[in-house]
């Protein structure tokens, strides 16, 4: 990698760099520093501050790291790319130089553009039209706040005696034990289905078929979970930890909260109750995810930022010249 960066990296305009904390990303933001091309890092919500929480070592390794090779990169890049507004902020307090610029994640349109019927989901769970369908998807995590959705299911079921939780995604870390755990403790083992791999037409068909999606996760860079549920009409319901949630509200694509348990599920029984509100969050839902999130319209606002970027580095080095 870095005998390629070294023969390859003055043959570029400009180069965009992914993550932080890692040799690869921080040799090339260096090594495009000492040859003067302009450069975007991306830290895919590394700079948060919750995640340095979690450990002791982690903060002292990281700060170590930052201050050495990390900050100095990111005060001399061109731009710092971030995909939120929530995102952007939460690194404020680390006082960086760099200017920021806002593009999202995205979703390619042609996988959403066709949708399938309703019934699919229902039919393999065994579960008919009529039954209150909540949705996790996403990898069993820590961070993710299934304690929080598991706490809070109880009062969805007081109001809705059928409801029935769906938790699906990849358990890479033996998580899973603890949430069938927490599931049994709360008596809602036998409302709860776990499923492990969905391919992409499955993730659809549960989208489609869910009475609403929920991510309560305690730290989350942007969601695109989020998003992809949106592009299946599926309203949703999130904590303010993710950090789409200011544009989910302000859209009316759904409900943010804090995360907490009875916060959460009074917002998801707000959901189930009210059907016609429910639709509007899913019709204004996929539209929004058409108009802004898709790959097509980030790429045209990248290329507006990277030729910005490269004209003014350009001027710089006239000025320098």
């Amino acid at each position: 990698m870095k005998t390629w960066i070294d023969r390859n990296i003055m043959d570029y305009d400009i180069a965009h760099i992914h993550s932080l904390y890692r040799f690869p990303v921080t040799y090339a933001a260096f090594r495009a520093r000492r040859v003067g091309v302009p450069y975007i890092i991306r830290p895919h919500g590394s700079l948060d501050p919750f995640l340095y929480s979690q450990s002791r070592y982690s903060i002292f390794v990281k700060r170590i790291f930052e201050q050495l090779f990390d900050i100095p990169n990111l005060n001399h890049s061109a731009a710092i790319h971030y995909t939120t507004e929530e995102e952007a902020e939460r690194a404020q307090f680390l006082k960086l130089r760099a200017k920021p610029v806002i593009v999202p994640n995205g979703i390619d349109p042609e996988t959403y553009r066709n949708l399938p019927s309703k019934g699919f989901f229902r039919s393999r769970l065994g579960v008919n039209g009529q039954t209150p369908l909540v949705l996790f998807l996403g990898r069993i995590n820590f961070k993710k706040g299934l304690d929080l959705l598991i706490q809070g299911f109880p009062y969805v079921a007081q109001s809705f005696p059928k409801a029935r939780l769906v938790i699906a995604g990849p358990d890479n870390e033996g998580y899973k034990t603890k949430v069938i755990h927490w599931c049994s403790e709360h008596g809602i083992d036998n409302r709860t289905f776990f499923l492990d791999f969905l391919d992409r037409e499955e993730v659809k068909q549960a989208y489609i078929d869910a009475d609403v999606f929920v991510l309560p996760s305690y730290s989350e860079n942007f969601g695109l979970t989020v998003i992809e549920a949106m592009a299946c009409r599926c309203p949703v319901v999130i904590s303010n930890q993710v950090n789409i949630w200011r544009e989910v509200q302000d859209l009316g694509a759904g409900l943010a909260t804090e995360p907490d348990p009875r916060a959460l599920s009074d917002a998801i029984i707000q959901v189930l109750k009210n059907k016609n509100a429910s639709l509007k969050m899913g019709m204004i839902g996929r539209c929004a995810v058409m108009e802004n999130y898709t790959w097509p319209n980030i790429v045209e606002q990248l290329t507006r930022i990277y030729q910005t970027l490269i004209d003014e580095n350009s001027g710089q080095s006239n000025l320098i010249n």
